[in-house]
């Protein structure tokens, strides 16, 4: 090659160089002034160019095109990894909740059949409990619910530390926790687990300033057990929350084991609330009024509606032979409401018919302890304008408010100045007879027809109704004697100072009808050749001369 080739070669090499130096200034230049930014939008919105502006763009600057591919790989890579964190995200979402934390019912469900499916492979065992917060709504009614949310959130991330990694806790519901622990070790060890999960839910937490204490109840069933094999998750946590309503029944902050005996006894129990529960909604249910006498003057001053169910097979049926299912229930409180209403609904109607009788009717201790009694009477009492809330007067049994005598006492007073009376049905039948006249501000006492029965015959029965008139005396309150059967025992009674009285010897429980019927009867007759009319409803005190 010739030394003129060569320089010419040089000569266009440099030039050459120099083009590319221009065409990355000018590439520069244009970025600078926002030209990639328009020509890249200008790209994506075009899904094909034409030849000439592909040829513009690539003698424009290669510099452009080179940032546009590493651009859209850059989004692209970005769009890969935001996707990426959405499907994890919205995985995380569906197996756990978003509350605490732990798993939901859903993975419960899956790690559940998991442990049944493993244990009938190898022969394992697994133990699954039901874990209930004892008195939670309390935190939230008092508290609010973000205390109570934040201190559920606290007791679950503890309980998940607490368990081991091959270990299951889900949140159930509410404030429900599902486990779900390997008994590889043993039951005793399984069972140390539990205590220890006790331990840990019974603890005192500053939530908003107010030291809160928390316990908890615990259900446990074994699996598989005796006879028990190859049953399905949903039946495993049907077990351990059986076993968990029984720990409840037992007092609360304990655990219980599932007993196939007991779960029998409880889904008895859960069929005849059902069937109660139809009761309710088909109107089989009914109030009967048994009437209240002064036997001294014959007046008659009211009456006590009791509870009846039509039932649609087995006939007219008393409280005593479903009540007991329902009395630690919210269904009792469902059917104290009806009762109330249908109480004041009949005060109206007498009312119209120019009868001014008081009515008592009877309240469920689980009934009364609840927070908004008095403003839910006050609530069905304004529905019946008419009636005047001192003609209606509430039975508390005296056995039925140990658990919460301070409640029993603070609702009662927001009654008593609503204008309603209380009256404390079956005195003398508890141990703590005294206590209860000090400490609740009732305005009658009835003495329990256990007592009258016997009256005539047992010196005991006798030394015990004298020894409540005499109380009641103490207490300046009039007393009333269930039970009355005959004149003979009216007469003891009333020698002894107890002027008023109800039984079978003046009427059963009556319907509405029939009882206006005897009503009629009796002023016609006369109680003792006086015919005197019902007496008008008055404080209780005035109701025995």
């Amino acid at each position: 090659m010739t030394t003129k080739t060569k320089r010419s070669n040089k000569y266009i090499l440099a030039e050459l160089f120099a083009a590319l130096i221009a065409i990355l200034i000018l590439g520069y230049v244009l970025a600078r002034f926002e030209a990639f930014e328009t020509l890249y939008f200008f790209s994506r919105s075009h899904e094909s160019w034409e030849l000439d502006e592909i040829i513009i763009m690539v003698l424009l600057s290669p510099v452009f095109l080179l940032w546009l591919a590493v651009r859209r790989w850059s989004e692209a890579q970005q769009e890969a990894k935001l996707r990426a964190q959405r499907e994890s995200q919205l995985a995380y979402q569906a197996t756990h909740d978003p509350l605490t934390g732990l798993a939901n019912r859903i993975s419960l469900e899956d790690r559940l059949t998991q442990a049944v499916a493993r244990c009938n492979r190898n022969s394992s065992r697994i133990a699954v409990l039901m874990i209930d917060l004892d008195d939670f709504k309390k935190v939230n009614d008092s508290l609010g619910h973000d205390a109570g949310d934040r201190l559920l959130r606290q007791i679950a991330q503890q309980l998940a530390k607490d368990i081991r990694a091959e270990d299951t806790i889900a949140r159930f519901g509410g404030d429900e926790l599902v486990a779900v622990l390997n008994c590889d070790r043993g039951q005793a060890a399984c069972l140390s687990t539990v205590e220890r999960i006790l331990q840990c839910c019974n603890n005192k937490t500053l939530i908003d300033g107010v030291m809160v204490a928390t316990s908890a109840s615990i259900g446990v069933t074994f699996y598989p057990d005796s006879g028990q094999d190859n049953l399905v998750p949903d039946q495993l946590i049907r077990q351990a929350d059986q076993a968990l309503y029984r720990a409840k029944l037992a007092g609360k902050n304990r655990y219980e084991l599932f007993d196939g005996e007991s779960a029998r006894t409880i889904k008895s129990l859960f069929a005849q609330r059902e069937e109660f529960k139809a009761a309710l909604l088909n109107q089989e249910l009914a109030l009967y009024y048994q009437p209240q006498v002064n036997t001294k003057t014959g007046q008659v001053i009211g009456a006590e509606a009791l509870l009846r169910w039509q039932h649609p097979t087995l006939g007219l049926r008393s409280p005593i032979s479903f009540l007991e299912a329902i009395e630690d229930h919210p269904l009792i409180i469902e059917l104290g409401e009806w009762v109330i209403n249908q109480a004041l609904a009949q005060l109206e109607r007498w009312q119209q018919q120019s009868l001014q009788l008081k009515l008592s009717v009877n309240i469920a201790a689980f009934h009364i302890q609840q927070d908004n009694f008095a403003e839910r009477l006050q609530s069905l009492s304004n529905q019946y304008p008419t009636v005047r809330s001192g003609c209606l007067e509430l039975e508390i049994t005296e056995t039925g408010v140990l658990d919460d005598f301070a409640q029993v006492a603070k609702v009662m007073a927001q009654c008593q100045d609503l204008g309603f009376t209380f009256a404390l049905d079956d005195f003398g039948t508890g141990y703590a007879s005294l206590s209860y006249l000090q400490s609740l501000p009732a305005e009658l006492i009835k003495i329990d027809r256990s007592f009258v029965r016997d009256v005539l015959d047992d010196p005991k029965d006798l030394r015990m109704i004298n020894g409540i008139i005499s109380l009641a005396k103490v207490f300046s309150l009039p007393v009333i004697a269930e039970g009355v059967e005959s004149k003979a025992q009216q007469d003891k009674l009333l020698s002894l100072g107890c002027e008023l009285a109800q039984g079978y010897f003046y009427a059963k429980a009556l319907p509405e009808q029939e009882f206006l019927e005897w009503l009629n009867h009796w002023q016609e007759r006369g109680a003792n050749q006086q015919a005197l009319p019902p007496l008008a409803c008055t404080k209780t005190d005035y109701l025995a001369t």
